[in-house]
Order: C-alpha cells, then sequence, then structure tokens
C-alpha cells in the first residue's frame, strides 16, 4: 500500500490530544521536523513565518501552548549528525554506537486516545519523506490491535538500548525520552495481545548491531517446510567488494530444493540524476540484477531498503533501515550499525504476500558494465563526529538565569587545541581555560536566558588539520524555559479575552490582535460619540469578561498533566496564572507612574483580580489533575506558583485601599492554599 509518509503523523479522529514523541534518525532536519512533522502530529492550525505578522504570533503562540502540553518530544540522532537551530522545548540526543552509526528509522507517537510506531528507511529530512522511494511499516496500537505483544516489545527494546549508550550527565534528557518508551509500553500492554493471535501475516522484530544480524530471523515468520528458493534484494547501497559481501550470507539462506531454482536478485534504482544506484561488481555477486519497477512517472531516488526471501507456498520480507551491505546487516564483529528492521510473512498467494513482492516488483534486467553507476553511500558521513571526551551539553535556568553545563569525559582521549563557542559569539571554553581550571569534569558558562543557544560549535586539530563538529544542548527542564520574545508583549487585557473566548485559545488570540490592529487603523474620531465608546472599559464588561476567563483557566488547569513540566507549563506558562498575574501587575504599575499601559482598572480592582486568580486555583480539581505525578513534587510547584501570585500582588501599591479589601485579599490566598491542600 503506498501511503504518504507524512499522514503517518496525523493523528486518527479521536485520537485526543498530542502526548508524547520519539524518533531515530540518521540525517536529520530541524525545520522540516518542526513545520511538517511536529505540526501534524501536534495538529498545529498553521506554521510559525507563514502569513503575515499577526499570524506568525498566532502560530508562534499555539506551537508554544501544543509543545508546553506534551510530556516529551525526543530526536535520536547519531553523534556526527549536523543539526541546525530548533526550539528547545524539544530534545535531540546524540547517540555514539562505537564502531558506527546510529541508523535506525523509528518514529513512536502517543495520543491521548491512540499510539503507533512507525518503523522504515526514511531519514527526517524533506527528500526522506517528500522525494526518494521509501519503505515503512506502521502499527497502530488502540483496542483491538491484533499486533502481538513481543513485536511490539521488541521494538520498544531496541529504542531503550540507545539510551542505555548515553552518558550518566544526560540524565534528565534520558529521562524524559524514557518515559515516552514507558508510555507506550503501558499502551502495547494494555492493548496488544500477549501471544499471537490466529493470524495470516507473521512478524518478528530483526535489530542489527555489529555481530547480530537480522538475516536469519527470518525464521520467526517462515510458516511452511519448504525452505526458501529466491531471494530478491532491493537496497540503494551495495558492498563493492568481490570477494564475501552481505550477499554472500543471502545466499546462504537459500536451502530450497531443487538447489538449480535458487537464485539472488538485486533490484537496483536510481539516484538524482538518473545513474544506477550499484558498485559494477554486484553482477559478479548476484545471479540477475534488475532495475525497480518506477511507482509513478516522476523520478524518484531509492531509499528504500527491503530483503524479500521465497518459494511457490510463502513469502518473508525484511522491511526497515539496513542497507544490503555488511555493515547494515551485522556481518562483521567489529564494526557495523545499530538498526531496526521488521521481518513480515505470509502466504505467497495471499494479499500480504502480494503486496510484499510487490516491493521488489522490477521491470526489466540492467547490464552494470553499459550504463552509469555510482555506489556513494549518502547515509555515510565524512564529516567528523564530536569526540566523546566532549560527554554532554545541558542548559540549567532559573526565572531570571541561564548556565551552560559542559561535562568532559576524562576517560577519553582529549583533542588537541580544542576550543567551544555558541554559534556566532566568542569564545566559551577552551582547552587552557579547562586545564586552568585543573581539568574539572563539568565547567558552568553563563549565557544570556533569552538568547540560549541550542548547540555549540566545537574546534580542534586532528594530525594538524582543524576540524569541528557540534555539540548539541538539551534543557535540564524545559518547564523553565522563558516565555518566546513574540508572546511577552501580548497586552493582558487580550490574553483574558482570549481565554473567556468560546474559540479555540490560538484563534482567539489571533481574532483579539486583529480586532486591535483594526481599531488602531480605524482611528479614533473626537467628534464621533459612538466610535469613541469603549464597552471593553466598562467594570460590568470587565467583570463578566475575567469570569469567563478564570473559568476557562480553572479548567485548563484542571485537565490530568501528563508531566510535572506540564503542570509547571499550566502554571507559569504564557496563559498561566503566574504569567498572567505577572502582566496585570506590569500594566497596573505603568499607569500609577502615569504611563500608557494596556489596562483600565483601579488599584483595588487589580488586588481583587489577583486574589480571585488564586482562588481559581484553588477551585481546580487537583486530585484528578496531578492523578499521574508524584503529589508532593506536584504540590510544592502549587505552593511555588501561588507564593509567586501572592507576590506580585504584595509588589503593587496598596496605599489607597480599604482595609476590607486588604483582608479580602489575604483571605483569598489563605484559602487557595487550604484548597490545594498545602
Amino acid at each position: 500500500m503506498t501511503t504518504k509518509m507524512l499522514d503517518h503523523w496525523s493523528a486518527p479522529a479521536g485520537s485526543g490530544s498530542a502526548v508524547a514523541c520519539l524518533a531515530t534518525t540518521f540525517t536529520f532536519d530541524p525545520q522540516f521536523f518542526t513545520d511538517d512533522c511536529l505540526s501534524r502530529f501536534l495538529a498545529l492550525s498553521a506554521v510559525t513565518g507563514e502569513g503575515d505578522k499577526i499570524s506568525s504570533i498566532a502560530a508562534t503562540f499555539e506551537e508554544e501552548l501544543r509543545l508546553s502540553e506534551t510530556a516529551a518530544i525526543s530526536v535520536l540522532v547519531d553523534r556526527g549528525t549536523r543539526t541546525d537551530r530548533r526550539n528547545l522545548r524539544w530534545d535531540l540526543i546524540p547517540v555514539s554506537t562505537g564502531n558506527g552509526l546510529l541508523h535506525a528509522k523509528v518514529v513512536i507517537l502517543i495520543w491521548e486516545r491512540h499510539a503507533r510506531i512507525v518503523v522504515g528507511s526514511a531519514n527526517l529530512t524533506p527528500a526522506g519523506y517528500r522525494e526518494k522511494i521509501e519503505a515503512a511499516l506502521a502499527f497502530d496500537i488502540t483496542q483491538g490491535c491484533q499486533i502481538p505483544r513481543p513485536v511490539l516489545l521488541g521494538i520498544v527494546s531496541e529504542l531503550r538500548s540507545y539510551l542505555e549508550l548515553l552518558p550518566g550527565a544526560a540524565s534528565s534528557t534520558t529521562a524524559r525520552a524514557t518515559d515516552t518508551l514507558n508510555r507506550i509500553t503501558s499502551r502495547i500492554e494494555q492493548h496488544s495481545p500477549a501471544l499471537p493471535t490466529e493470524t495470516a501475516v507473521h512478524l518478528a522484530v530483526a535489530p542489527s548491531a555489529p555481530g547480530s544480524s537480522p538475516l536469519d530471523g527470518y525464521k520467526a515468520v517462515w510458516r511452511t517446510s519448504k525452505k526458501p528458493l529466491r531471494a530478491s534484494v532491493l537496497s540503494p547501497f551495495w558492498d563493492a567488494a568481490t570477494s564475501t559481501t552481505a550477499l554472500t550470507s543471502v545466499r546462504s539462506l537459500l536451502t530450497g530444493q531443487p538447489k538449480t531454482a535458487r537464485s539472488v536478485t538485486a533490484v537496483v534504482g536510481l539516484d538524482r540524476v538518473g545513474a544506477v544506484m550499484a558498485p559494477v561488481e554486484l553482477a559478479s555477486q548476484v545471479d540477475r540484477v534488475r532495475a525497480l519497477a518506477p511507482l509513478d512517472a516522476e523520478q524518484r531516488t531509492l531509499h528504500a531498503k527491503a530483503l524479500v526471501l521465497e518459494n511457490d507456498e510463502w513469502v518473508a520480507a525484511l522491511i526497515g533501515s539496513s542497507n544490503a551491505t555488511t555493515a547494515g546487516w551485522g556481518l562483521a564483529t567489529t564494526h557495523g550499525h545499530r538498526e531496526l528492521n521488521v521481518w513480515v510473512g505470509a502466504a505467497r498467494a495471499s494479499p500480504t504476500g502480494r503486496a510484499l513482492r510487490a516491493l521488489v516488483s522490477t521491470q526489466k534486467s540492467v547490464d552494470l558494465n553499459a550504463i552509469e553507476t555510482v555506489n556513494t553511500d549518502d547515509d555515510d558521513s565524512n564529516l567528523p563526529s564530536l569526540p566523546l571526551f566532549f560527554s554532554w551539553c545541558t542548559i540549567e535556568l532559573t526565572s531570571n538565569s541561564a548556565q551552560l553545563v559542559l561535562s568532559f569525559d576524562r576517560t577519553e582521549q582529549e583533542p588537541d587545541s580544542w576550543s567551544v563557542h555558541a554559534p556566532g559569539l566568542k569564545c566559551a571554553v577552551d582547552q587552557e581555560l579547562w586545564r586552568k581550571h585543573l581539568q574539572p569534569e563539568q565547567l558552568f558558562v553563563t549565557v544570556d536566558r533569552t538568547a540560549v543557544p541550542s548547540f555549540l560549535d566545537v574546534g580542534w586539530t586532528a594530525d594538524g588539520t582543524p576540524v569541528s563538529a557540534q555539540w548539541v544542548a538539551n534543557v535540564d527542564d524545559t518547564s523553565k524555559l522563558p516565555i518566546p520574545a513574540e508572546l511577552e508583549d501580548l497586552p493582558v487585557q487580550l490574553l483574558l479575552d482570549a481565554l473567556g473566548s468560546t474559540r479555540p485559545l490560538p484563534a482567539a488570540v489571533e481574532h483579539e490582535l486583529r480586532r486591535i490592529e483594526a481599531r488602531k487603523l480605524a482611528g479614533t474620531d473626537a467628534t464621533d460619540a459612538l466610535r469613541r465608546f469603549d464597552s471593553s472599559s466598562l467594570l460590568l464588561h470587565r467583570t463578566r469578561a475575567r469570569s469567563a476567563a478564570l473559568w476557562a483557566l480553572r479548567e485548563r488547569l484542571g485537565t490530568r498533566a501528563a508531566s510535572l513540566e506540564v503542570l509547571r507549563n499550566r502554571l507559569f506558562g504564557v496563559v498561566g496564572p503566574v504569567e498572567i498575574g505577572r502582566l496585570l501587575v506590569l500594566d497596573q504599575t505603568a499607569l500609577d507612574g502615569g504611563s500608557s499601559g494596556t489596562g483600565t482598572a483601579a488599584p483595588a480592582e487589580t488586588h481583587f483580580l489577583l486574589a480571585e486568580i488564586a482562588l481559581t486555583v484553588g477551585t481546580v480539581d487537583w486530585k484528578c489533575a496531578l492523578q499521574s505525578l508524584d503529589r508532593a513534587v506536584a504540590q510544592s510547584v502549587l505552593a511555588e506558583a501561588l507564593s509567586k501570585i501572592e507576590d506580585r500582588q504584595r509588589s503593587l501599591n496598596s496605599d489607597e485601599l480599604e482595609s476590607d479589601m486588604l483582608e479580602y485579599v489575604a483571605d483569598a490566598f489563605k484559602e487557595a492554599r487550604r484548597s490545594c491542600g498545602l
């Protein structure tokens, strides 16, 4: 079945909100991942940067809101993979596998009422998802799932083994990724049958690592006494050697009778300029070379990988990330890539059997000696990996500061003449400074909290030649990230009106922004009383609007929090009670000082509204909202939030307030704490 790869990132109807995501890839494009993959996973209605300024602000608001509600988004990449700037609310996790690459391509997507695992050949790049020929298997995990539990748990187990390769300094990042794997494990145990059911399709997980090949795994899905006779191998890259190659191992799998019927066919594709992707030597390794049949009229570069074994009764196909190479199939003990594949077996004449054979459908024979060929592995990398001496980079944040924690592994070889800087900035640390500090395991570098880098540039010399690589940075606690600059200046009244609107919150923000812009463009006619009239300044109007906003705030806070970071985001984020309290105080302070703030409230009204916000926090059903969290830790976050709001209230001028109002405000905060169990 031909399906657009990006469609897998969209939730089926009724799946609910996005909860968590984990993906692995070799090459990676963070902009594509954000704009095309995450936007579908999070069900964003717009992409940041598209449209006018207001549209862009609304898109940033929506992205911030949705990301703050996800428990974790993690992308595992090979340590040598280059990246670019990204939103620090999701983790980019570089993995070193030793003498090989992290080459697996897996996606785990979890929504409130649905989950999906995709195993395939596509990297998270525009080319992988839009331009190349790729192959993938998608497993939906929901009520009625028929995928055997051992298969799905086998995929999860392989991903856990990648996280075990991370250094101890990556603990917070590892914990978030592990939490996602725990969540998908729970879904699998809830919906997937513990034992294989009577089915026409058989599945087996087939990872690859040095000395651990997926090839023999076909036996787990082979359901006939007759052995394989024919093999068709689809791959964009091949071993070029003419002696023992990966295809030698494939031939050893063909033990069916008669012996004369055994054959190995190499199925080759084209690159972007039309050259056949195979070494000339391939012809001597197989019985025939044939061209992959085109999928459509558009010329596409082959990147799919498949090994299809068959006889007259049965067919089994290996689908995933492994190229037909010694490194891809784990045939050497000293080097090789970490790959993930799945064997699929079915009767040859069944619909699944026909679909598996169609993976290697060909159109004509190919004479490799008579045409232009190419065998450059674009999955391989000539770029240097960051030396393991540079262990991990963590960003630690507080409400008013930020620092990079640079962790070094002194058991690894230290490169020569090294230096580390943030892109475009002066040197943060170098070899001389590190040694001056007595070669510590960690160095702390203060950075601007509003411009925290998502990676650092590292330079060093190797054999006298300057080389460089990137040192990816991840945030220790994503809930402490500052609100995006585009959203910091949103008027508090706009946020309150948006909260109280019947529209979805991002749409309401855009609507309010456009309403404000329209009023500015229209101007004010001093002779027109109707145009001068603004009902929003009336106390009754404000009271109704704010009541609606507080009700919506309570509903948002009362939804079950997927993680502690989600709870913090709800309380301290762009439409959280702490941030709204901060903006109210800024507005009132500006008015008191004679500045043109965006508010119209008297000081007593602002004191009263802050007290009502605290009471709103207190009326939330926290037993429901915190049921997935450590209660004591969650309550400490609630206590911190209420203290922040009260500190804001106390910072206001209260000289003209009646004693009854001051007493009411103080009682409101006491009641809020009591209601929260504090």
